[in-house]
């Protein structure tokens, strides 16, 4: 009876740390997020989407051209719904996806939680709490916490499907949650697809594996039924409204695989997060997990399809790994269960090694060493923070810092523009989000994301990722737009172009422009601007 007393107090603080570990990591997970405040300049792509639904009733970047220039369905009627409210999209994206981030902690340890009773030997449940941790201490995972973008919306219905999957196979349970999960990150990213199939292959090996078969295919049809219930009623609606049967952004994105800067972009990524640490813990043997085989081959599928499917894609010309980090929630799972096997592996080989029995000293060191790493981990992750704020770029990559002060820059050219001319002036330009949807102005996309022409008539030219594609000049000067702004060009002084430059574009009827906006740092902004109003 005091043996089952003592046991039961110590599975009672076990538990009680476990809560309190989550708790911390749900406000360190906060407060890391805070600790870069920005907002991406694509994410205003979606915020003007969102207002002219709003407005006008189209979900559309120019009010009355219909081009799916976003490829976040889900994040973009969420931002239009605080609008429609009255809320500010930039300030509640950020609020929302620091609550879908702190929901994923608690999906990671509601899982845990629910793992630890699958295992034959019992483990401490303060276990469960390791990899909130971890992915709480995680800079790229609290930077696009923020970031004004769909990826923590996204990391959050993948993760759950994911672990979802893993609960419904493992228990047999008839209810395909996961399967609705998996349709709504689909409608959040592209790339859900890929995690539907990446969840169907293993059922439907299951299904065909023998045992009860009627019933493991009715759970097939069911899992797949849930996620057709919410997708093929989207996919159809959106491709009958727009006319194509994928989003605009891949045909602009679209070309020949840029493997040679997607390699650079994962190495970067296990660098700087780490990763490589849990791959090398996916090879330990999970302790006494009966069915352990599930959850590592999944993992180790997610990751290693997302991982060359980002390496395609050439990676992202944006910091901190964006599009790797839906993959960091089980690379932390993985983390947090190699440890606890290794641990439990050396509590039970150590007095068979030794000939004596694991003492009290024996597992303070453990777990000083345990702390060690951790602490380690944390110091390598600072210096990633900091290098991620400061204001620049590095092979084609822009920092978190340089994200900022973009933002920055072109909300103040867009206010100056919204101030100064007329309301339904067009405008052209590379900067797609903020100066455009500040200015209120119809836009050119040059870079094609919300263009038909430049994004299926115009050939790939360039390998820098997301940037494939630009508009000509000969169909720019066609859609006649009265600023020019190409890429925003700012400066400390006043600048005139070079007579022969002047000249070449006064033949084509726009005069050079260079003004000083209110608000800008530097203080002067140029571009053209057609000559009498017009070209």
């Amino acid at each position: 009876m005091n043996q089952a007393r003592r046991h039961a107090r110590r599975d009672l603080l076990s538990r009680a740390i476990a809560g309190t570990v989550l708790a911390v990591a749900c406000l360190a997970l906060a407060a890391h997020a805070r600790e870069f405040d920005f907002v991406s300049d694509d994410a205003f792509i979606s915020f003007r989407y969102a207002q002219n639904l709003v407005r006008h009733g189209e979900l559309t970047y120019n009010p009355g051209e219909r081009v799916e220039g976003y490829t976040n369905f889900l994040w973009t009627v969420t931002m239009a719904a605080v609008l429609a409210l009255g809320g500010d999209p930039v300030r509640w994206s950020q609020a929302i996806g620091i609550a879908a981030s702190v929901a994923t902690l608690l999906v990671l340890f509601s899982f845990s939680t629910w793992w630890a009773r699958t295992l034959e030997a019992p483990r401490a449940p303060s276990w469960a709490a390791l990899a909130p941790l971890l992915l709480a201490a995680s800079s790229p995972f609290a930077a696009w916490s923020e970031g004004g973008l769909e990826t923590a919306l996204f990391t959050l219905l993948a993760t759950a499907a994911a672990l979802g999957h893993v609960v419904e196979v493992v228990d047999e349970r008839p209810r395909p949650w996961s399967g609705v999960a998996t349709a709504l990150a689909a409608l959040t990213r592209p790339e859900g697809l890929m995690l539907f199939a990446l969840l169907g292959a293993p059922r439907v090996a299951h299904a065909l594996g023998g045992g009860r078969g009627p019933s493991r295919l009715g759970r097939l049809l069911a899992w797949a039924g849930a996620f057709a219930i919410v997708f093929v009623p989207y996919w159809t609606w959106r491709w009958i409204y727009y006319g194509y049967p994928l989003p605009n952004t891949y045909y602009a994105k679209a070309g020949a695989p840029l493997w040679g800067p997607g390699w650079r972009y994962v190495e970067s990524f296990a660098w700087d997060t780490q990763a490589w640490v849990a791959a090398v813990l996916l090879v330990v043997p999970w302790w006494g997990a009966r069915r352990a085989r599930t959850l590592k081959s999944l993992v180790v599928a997610i990751v290693a399809a997302w991982t060359l499917y980002v390496a395609s894609l050439g990676g992202d010309f944006m910091a901190l790994h964006r599009f790797l980090v839906p993959v960091l929630p089980l690379l932390a799972l993985a983390a947090q269960e190699g440890l606890a096997s290794l641990w439990r592996w050396a509590v039970a080989g150590w007095p068979r090694l030794s000939g004596r029995p694991a003492t009290a000293r024996g597992n303070a060191l453990a777990v000083a060493a345990v702390l060690g790493l951790l602490g380690a981990a944390a110091v390598h992750d600072r210096g990633v923070a900091a290098q991620a704020l400061e204001v620049g770029s590095r092979d084609g990559v822009d920092s978190i810092g340089w994200l900022k002060q973009f933002v920055v820059q072109t909300t103040a050219i867009g206010r100056y523009l919204a101030s100064t001319y007329p309301p339904g002036t067009r405008i052209a330009t590379t900067a797609a989000g903020a100066l455009p949807y500040y200015s209120e102005m119809p836009t050119v996309d040059l870079l094609g994301l919300s263009d038909l022409y430049v994004a299926h008539q115009v050939p790939a030219t360039s390998d820098r990722p997301g940037h494939r594609r630009g508009a000509p000049e000969a169909y720019v000067l066609q859609r006649r737009p009265r600023l020019i702004i190409w890429h925003p060009w700012i400066s400390e002084e006043a600048v005139s172009p070079p007579a022969p430059d002047a000249q070449y574009w006064r033949d084509r009827g726009y005069a050079f422009r260079s003004v000083r906006v209110p608000g800008l740092d530097p203080p002067y902004w140029s571009y053209l601007e057609a000559e009498g109003g017009r070209p």
